[in-house]
């Protein structure tokens, strides 16, 4: 279990907090859904000890995350630049990242596989020099390949083609550990029906639903008493509402930066 506790981040003296007192409680497979800039990121560099907390405290398994530092088996993420500490190929990268973990690189190379990416390929490149799809895909492969009690995932369908999209839908459905992935995209709702839900909006997070409500949520401009969330965006509160073609239904959109334009328009 991951549990955020009122938890501030602010990246220089005087600024605007970039995370506004989360509060969350993650077990099983949750999705935290949010437009680009919301601060999904930001809070799991922050689950991840990777960047610095204000005040607030985050827990893992009741442990203190700062506690547990090189701990095997407790976390671990598709972030990027956990991977390029060293600039072997990508091949040995994986080996040695599974082998520090106790993981299992053969894990890692099945899912590689089955998207299409050639091992013979991975030795003769450097994380660097993959296309992003390419990275996307080896980053998570090495999170899952950990054998982790908790894995997060930052935008894992993000510079995929659809069909790449379906299979990393497959992938993290198997997994048996808790599982929070963070997403701009609201198509993969209805893949995900049996996942909580949460939202993230300026620093802010609210939830959480269950995703199978939000399959025929609509967003409605205004604050409405019986909303399913209610959450406050540029300023303005917006409900989130059972469909009743009262307001744009949420699955229509094709990102959550689009509340953005509904809000300000």
């Amino acid at each position: 279990m991951i549990l955020s506790q009122d938890l501030y981040v602010t990246y220089r003296w005087r600024q605007e907090p970039v995370l506004k007192g989360v509060n969350g409680n993650f077990k099983g497979k949750a999705l935290i859904l949010g437009p680009n800039g919301s601060g999904k990121t930001t809070f799991f560099r922050a689950i991840c000890a990777l960047t610095n907390i204000t005040s607030g405290k985050i827990l893992i398994d009741g442990r203190p995350v700062e506690d547990l530092y090189a701990t095997k088996g407790v976390l671990s993420v598709n972030f990027q630049e956990v991977y390029t500490l060293l600039g072997s190929n990508v091949f040995d990268l994986v080996k040695l990242y599974t082998d520090l973990s106790d993981g299992d690189s053969e894990l890692a190379f099945e899912m590689i596989k089955d998207f299409g990416i050639d091992l013979g390929f991975l030795k003769k490149r450097k994380l660097s020099e993959l296309s992003l799809g390419q990275t996307k895909i080896v980053c998570t492969a090495l999170a899952l390949a950990m054998k982790a009690r908790h894995v997060l995932f930052d935008e894992p369908f993000e510079d995929l083609d659809p069909a790449k999209k379906g299979r990393m839908v497959k992938h993290l459905n198997q997994y048996s550990g808790v599982v929070l992935a963070n997403t701009h995209e609201t198509w993969l709702l209805k893949n995900h029906q049996n996942w909580i839900a949460f939202f993230m909006f300026e620093g802010v997070l609210y939830g959480p639903l269950l995703v199978k409500e939000l399959l025929n949520a609509e967003i409605f401009m205004a604050d409405e008493p019986d909303a399913l969330l209610r959450l406050k965006v540029l300023g303005k509160m917006v409900s989130l509402v059972r469909g009743e073609g009262r307001g744009t239904l949420l699955t229509s959109l094709e990102n959550l930066d689009r509340i953005y334009e509904l809000a300000g328009g």
